[in-house]
């Protein structure tokens, strides 16, 4: 049977898809680009938004509409399995996707897999494979509707997961990325953390890259010294992905957040210090229901402050079973007039930011095609640098950047120069 896999939201949706694929090949089933020559469509959902939900909605009822055989897995079937009475579908959690082959059913021409890591490691996209170390969260953010699809942590052991990186980059995986709901509450389960794990990974042989996933600052703060040594590494992006939803503590504690704005700032500052061009990423959520004038011009002020290069903008969507749902809603209005004003502050920041680094050399790791014949790389700050030449993937290249815009660089080829 020909499947399309259609995934919405995070990386962590990216790798149960690729898990899923790989469990589908094995009992046979080929796959297409497109739904219009799929048998059947697999749509791998998120519902972290109520647009999101929206979009996915629209999307499942399209396929269902033009008669396609239709499984729907993801966050939305396993928290708000309601949504989809009405529509024609068989649905499948993020904790049974085992269970995606059973509900296929046997493809054309079943493959007997040698060994057990035929089914048990990710797929490889290009030159980047995807890995997830845990499923589930220990926070109980008071917005967040994610916890209800994923549950509690569950960790996967270290040998495990470095069985499926190995099998990954014997694949052709050059960029392997973790992901999870948390990566800094791996191993708060079992014993082991995230320090523990970086060291086994990076014992791998081979010449490849690992980006190091999303990490809330309440459970990396016990470890920070330990982690940002274990990102000294070669291996390791210098690239820090640290959500703080809000730069004011009064906001935070109603999020129940369980971390403050200082304590954020002291992350930060102890990778930075090690690392002074370290790439920060961060998330804002505006408009929650208890955010003043105030709590805002507080969460302006931290961008100025912490210079994020990478910033996520949500305008807040009261999600059903949450807490915060509640709480007395702001008008919509008012939630994009401060979500474009925080936009335009970090796109002004980015743009200088990224304007400082015309003229410097550096050198990137080529990881996927781009448009008219470029291809894009990343430097060791997993900063995305396009060059404008049709370059073979996985491969390190020296370049010199020559321009940038409000989120990317661009590179041009040197053959020969010396990095300082």
């Amino acid at each position: 049977m020909r499947i399309h896999i259609k995934t919405f939201g995070c990386t962590a949706n990216k790798a149960d898809s690729l898990r899923m694929r790989q469990l589908l090949t094995a009992s046979g089933h080929t796959f297409t680009d497109t739904d219009d020559s799929a048998d059947m469509v697999l749509v791998n959902t998120c519902t972290v938004t109520q647009t999101t939900q929206r979009n996915v909605l629209k999307y499942i009822r399209s396929v269902s509409g033009a008669g396609k055989q239709v499984i729907v897995a993801g966050c939305l079937p396993a928290a708000q399995p309601d949504t989809l009475e009405g529509i024609d579908c068989r649905t499948i959690t993020p904790s049974s996707l085992e269970d995606i082959t059973d509900i296929a059913g046997k493809g054309d021409s079943e493959i007997s897999p040698s060994s057990d890591s035929y089914i048990g490691a990710s797929m490889v996209e290009g030159v980047t494979g995807v890995v997830s170390i845990s499923q589930g969260c220990l926070g109980h953010c008071s917005y967040c509707i994610v916890r209800q699809a994923r549950g509690e942590l569950i960790s996967r052991p270290i040998p495990e997961i470095v069985n499926e990186l190995g099998s990954l980059i014997a694949e052709g995986a050059r960029e392997l990325q973790l992901t999870s709901q948390d990566v800094a509450a791996y191993g708060l389960d079992t014993g082991d953390r995230l320090p523990d794990l970086l060291k086994a990974i990076t014992t791998i042989y081979g010449d490849h890259m690992i980006r190091v996933g999303m990490m809330n600052p309440f459970t990396v703060l016990d470890i920070v010294d330990e982690v940002a040594n274990a990102f000294k590494d070669p291996h390791i992006f210098k690239f820090l992905h640290l959500p703080i939803q809000s730069g004011s503590d009064r906001v935070l504690e109603s999020m129940n957040r369980k971390h403050t704005v200082d304590e954020f700032k002291h992350i930060v500052q102890t990778f930075r210090q090690k690392f002074p061009h370290i790439i920060l990423s961060t998330d804002f959520i505006v408009g929650y229901p208890t955010e003043t004038d105030e709590d805002f011009n507080a969460t302006l002020k931290l961008l100025e402050d912490i210079k994020p290069q990478k910033v996520n903008i949500t305008r807040y969507s009261s999600r059903p079973k949450t807490s915060a749902s509640l709480l007395h809603d702001m008008p919509d209005w008012q939630k994009k007039e401060r979500s474009r004003t925080l936009t335009n502050s970090h796109h002004s920041l980015n743009r200088k930011l990224l304007q400082k680094k015309i003229g410097e050399q550096s050198r990137i790791l080529t990881t996927e095609a781009g448009k008219n014949n470029s291809t894009i790389g990343r430097d060791i700050y997993y900063n995305i640098v396009a060059v404008s030449e049709n370059l073979p993937l996985g491969e390190w290249h020296n370049v010199i950047i020559v321009d940038s815009t409000t989120t990317y660089l661009i590179g041009s080829l040197k053959k020969d120069f010396l990095l300082d």
